[in-house]
């Protein structure tokens, strides 16, 4: 599960045979535990494939109940994600993960808000580890733009500013990094502009560091001189 865009069929047929492919990991207890999460998962797709078929005859949820379905959607994964960390199997927790991706474009689709970052944040930093073309990390910053504008408003609050690896800090720490990657200077400034007003105490060391990479890597010029057009802007930075 390492395709953003794999679909709901791909995910639902990847969780569904779990089971069999940990069974030699599992005593009785947690073997329980993963059937009700698999039953769980399969109430989910149920509603979402019934909403997916009304939606085709123009009976679109709205707001809100896209919330509330997107939320235990993400929910289960992050139980399904906490009983592989109790497994001790990190490649199957990543793997886990990717399916965020999969419910935020379904919660995307119908205007819902996102309340439950940490796992996208995960499999976003991931993806972007494993991608090497321009269009693969246009398409991810894409989707990494469209899940800060659908985050909900206590996660865009960033209420816990010392935690630094709170996912609201790290999706747009990451999202600046995928953005300079792709050396498109709108996608860039479309991330640096809002990693300034989301997180104006970040910028700063963000962009010194931005300037640091272009020393040691090859950037193109005109990445190269973006970057240092924002360095510049600390003293704006700093007042916000």
């Amino acid at each position: 599960m390492n395709d953003p865009m794999a679909s709901l069929k791909d995910a639902k047929e990847f969780l569904n045979q779990l089971p069999g492919q940990l069974d030699d990991y599992l005593d009785d207890a947690y073997r329980t535990a993963l059937h009700r999460l698999i039953e769980s998962f399969d109430q989910f797709f149920n509603v979402i494939t019934s909403v997916n078929l009304q939606a085709r005859d123009n009976q679109i949820i709205n707001r809100n109940e896209a919330t509330d379905i997107g939320d235990h959607g993400l929910v289960l994964l992050l139980k399904m994600v906490d009983l592989m960390e109790r497994l001790d199997l990190p490649h199957k927790r990543r793997e886990i993960e990717q399916i965020s991706l999969i419910f935020a474009r379904w919660i995307l689709r119908y205007g819902g808000r996102v309340n439950h970052l940490e796992p996208l944040v995960n499999a976003f930093a991931q993806l972007a580890n494993m991608m090497q073309d321009s269009n693969s990390l246009k398409r991810l910053s894409e989707l990494m733009t469209q899940v800060v504008d659908a985050c909900s408003e206590e996660i865009k609050q960033d209420l816990d500013k010392s935690d630094e690896f709170r996912p609201w800090r790290l999706l747009h720490i990451n999202r600046g990094i995928v953005a300079t990657r792709t050396h498109d200077l709108e996608i860039m400034r479309t991330a640096f502009d809002e990693l300034i007003v989301y997180l104006p105490q970040e910028a700063t060391s963000f962009f010194d560091e931005g300037m640091r990479e272009m020393d040691t890597l090859e950037y193109p010029r005109h990445v190269r001189e973006l970057i240092a057009f924002y360095q510049m802007q600390r003293p704006t930075i700093s007042l916000h």
